[in-house]
C-alpha cells in the first residue's frame, strides 16, 4: 500500500498537483526536487542539483529536466510540461497520467492512446546520480520513447538566459552522451542501459517561467539550453497483448556520473 497515491483528477488538476512537491536527497548534498506532475514551478527544482565546491558554496542545477515523448505510428505525444508568459503550460503531458504514487520510489504511469508505461525515479543515496526506470505495460504496435534534456548549470541562487558563451558540444560516452556547459562544472553524464540514437540539434527554449519566485517577487523567467533529442533504444515491441505471461518491457537512465 503506497503512503502517497494521487489519482487522475489530481495529477491533471494543475491548481492540486503544481502544489505537490517532491524532495529526494542524498548525503552529497544533492537532491531531486520538482512537483508531482515534473513541472518545475522554483528557481531551485531540478531533477540534477548539486554542490560545485569548484565554482562556490551554492547547490547548482545541471539537468532542470528530462521530458519524454512516446512515438506510436509517427505521432508524437510530449509528455513535458512548462510555464511559460500569459499562465500558458506547454505540452500539457499531465494529461496522460493517470496515477502517481510513492512508496519506496515515485512511480508515474502514463496512458497514451494505447500505450501504458510507468516512470520510477531513484536518487543515489552515495553519488550525485539519478536512474530513471521507464517500463511498457502494455501496448498495441512498436513504441519509441525521446528524451529531451533541458540543461542549467547554474546556481540555485540564480536564473540563466540565452548567451553566446555556453558550450553545446557533446562527447559520446558508452550507450550516451557527456557534456558540460560552461567551465568549472562537472561533466553531465546522460547513459541509457542499452545503445541509442542521439541527434544533434541544440537550441534555447526562451521564457520558461517559475510561479513560486514570481508569487514571492522575485526574477522567475529563464531560458535552458537544450541538446535535441536522444532517441531510446530501438522501439519497444510488444506483441500478443493481453498476455499476462508476458513481462513487461523496462528500459533505464542514469542521469549523473559515468556508470
Amino acid at each position: 500500500m503506497s503512503y502517497l497515491k494521487f489519482d487522475k483528477t489530481v495529477m491533471i488538476n494543475l491548481e492540486e498537483s503544481l502544489t505537490r512537491e517532491v524532495l529526494r536527497t542524498n548525503r552529497l548534498g544533492a537532491y531531486h526536487c520538482t512537483t508531482v506532475v515534473d513541472c518545475n514551478t522554483r528557481k531551485y527544482h531540478g531533477l540534477l542539483v548539486m554542490p560545485v565546491p569548484a565554482i562556490d558554496d551554492d547547490n547548482h542545477v545541471l539537468l532542470s529536466s528530462f521530458d519524454e515523448t512516446v512515438i506510436q505510428h509517427g505521432a508524437e505525444f510530449n509528455l513535458g510540461l512548462h510555464k511559460y508568459a500569459g499562465d500558458n503550460f506547454s505540452p500539457k503531458g499531465h494529461k496522460y497520467i493517470r496515477e502517481y504514487s510513492s512508496e519506496t520510489v515515485p512511480r508515474t504511469l502514463y496512458r497514451v492512446g494505447g500505450v501504458i508505461f510507468s516512470k520510477e525515479k531513484v536518487f543515489s543515496m552515495y553519488e550525485n546520480r539519478i536512474m530513471i526506470k521507464y517500463t511498457l505495460e502494455d501496448a498495441h504496435s512498436a513504441t519509441t520513447l525521446r528524451f529531451r534534456p533541458f540543461l542549467a548549470f547554474r546556481s540555485v541562487k540564480n536564473l540563466t538566459q540565452a548567451n553566446g558563451n555556453v558550450n553545446q558540444s557533446y562527447e559520446e560516452v558508452t550507450n550516451g552522451i557527456k557534456t558540460c556547459m560552461y567551465p568549472g562544472y562537472p561533466e553531465l553524464y546522460m547513459q541509457f542501459n542499452k545503445k541509442v540514437k542521439f541527434v544533434y540539434e541544440p537550441y534555447w527554449y526562451n521564457g520558461i517561467e517559475y510561479p513560486k519566485e514570481q508569487e514571492r517577487g522575485y526574477p522567475y523567467q529563464e531560458d535552458l539550453s537544450l541538446l535535441d533529442s536522444m532517441a531510446s533504444l530501438p522501439p519497444f515491441k510488444i506483441t500478443a497483448f493481453p498476455d499476462l505471461k508476458q513481462r513487461p518491457k523496462a528500459s533505464a537512465v542514469t542521469l549523473g556520473r559515468a556508470s
